[in-house]
């Protein structure tokens, strides 16, 4: 989702009041993600909504408007050792696309598949020429999705031959919003496939509760959704939750939290209205940040650090003081 209004009301304040101020900082929790750098850039892209890594400098990022995808380069600076400014190429309409809100590389196709939440789609697409290639076969119950609150998070682990995806917020059918009171009731799919000439097939569905929002509504707007997903090297998964609400100003929150399905049961299609779930997927929560009109709408493991591995954030500009990048070390 998209959050259109004007930031100008509120950005010398909100960027005043939340710009580097850290949510949660935890040595003893494990893994632990820092802050590297951030960067804010005019000439950015604007709407870009979803990213994720391709190998070596290489990512693609997916804007909410147009239908287009960004070919893009993070380098590593010679006397720093830190990730730079992106370097964006020249970008590809993906077919049929209306509003792409995530990305992820297939590394076994060598394509990417990207999720619509206009029409509550996840397709894949050839990345040189934007040629749609299939469509992946989803739930019958994600019909009964909100507009603009469909499909925000998918990521494909790195052996590829898993795929992860969660709705933003709850369905029609699963209950509320979320508001200050209460987060709200999504589902979390994974699907297998077992080499490249497989199709994926759904492999479990649980049931995923976003965190309530700090403050209340500002303007008629309010939000704490699962807006990324992404995969360790070694299976683990991680969602990235963005809240906008107001406390003394409004503004945006940034938290990624790893997740535990060992406990949670596993859902079928059934309305969580008429059968609310008992044990949701747990988490732990690896970083938080205050973003001000930064809207971080997606996250990406990248290559491996010295120490670590970096991650990289993306936000959704509407206003070109938001056109951002954020760059985490994973420990």
């Amino acid at each position: 989702m998209a959050i259109r209004f004007t930031c100008k009301s509120f950005a010398a304040a909100a960027l005043l009041a939340f710009s580097g101020c850290a949510l949660m900082s935890s040595e003893s929790q494990s893994p632990s993600f820092a802050e590297i750098r951030e960067i804010r850039k005019s000439d950015f892209p604007k709407y870009l909504s979803g990213i994720t890594y391709a190998g070596d400098d290489l990512y693609y990022a997916v804007a909410d408007r147009e239908g287009k995808m960004y070919p893009l380069l993070i380098r590593f600076g010679k006397d720093t050792q830190l990730p730079t400014k992106p370097r964006f190429k020249e970008s590809v309409t993906l077919e049929g696309a209306r509003d792409l809100e995530a990305v992820a590389w297939d590394s076994l196709h060598k394509t990417v598949w990207a999720a619509d939440e206009a029409d509550a789609s996840i397709r894949e697409f050839d990345p040189a020429t934007g040629r749609r290639l299939g469509d992946l076969a989803l739930p019958q119950v994600f019909r009964k999705f909100r507009p603009n609150l469909a499909f925000e998070a998918l990521a494909i682990s790195p052996d590829g031959l898993e795929l992860w995806t969660a709705n933003e917020e709850a369905l029609s059918c699963d209950g509320a919003t979320a508001n200050s009171k209460g987060g709200s009731l999504v589902r979390l799919c994974r699907f297998r496939r077992t080499d490249a000439n497989d199709k994926w097939k759904i492999d479990g569905m649980w049931a995923y509760e976003t965190d309530p929002t700090d403050g209340q509504a500002y303007k008629g707007f309010l939000a704490s959704g699962v807006s990324g997903l992404m995969v360790g090297l070694d299976g683990a998964v991680y969602a990235l939750e963005r809240e906008f609400s107001q406390t003394l100003l409004p503004g945006f929150r940034a938290r990624i939290y790893k997740l535990d399905m060992s406990k949670a049961e596993v859902v079928t299609e059934t309305p969580f209205c008429e059968k609310k779930p008992e044990r949701t997927v747990g988490k732990e929560l690896v970083f938080g940040k205050a973003t001000g009109i930064a809207m971080y709408e997606d996250c990406c493991f990248g290559p491996k650090l010295k120490d670590g591995r970096l991650v990289v954030l993306c936000s959704d500009g509407d206003d070109r003081v938001a056109h951002a990048f954020l760059y985490l070390s994973a420990r």
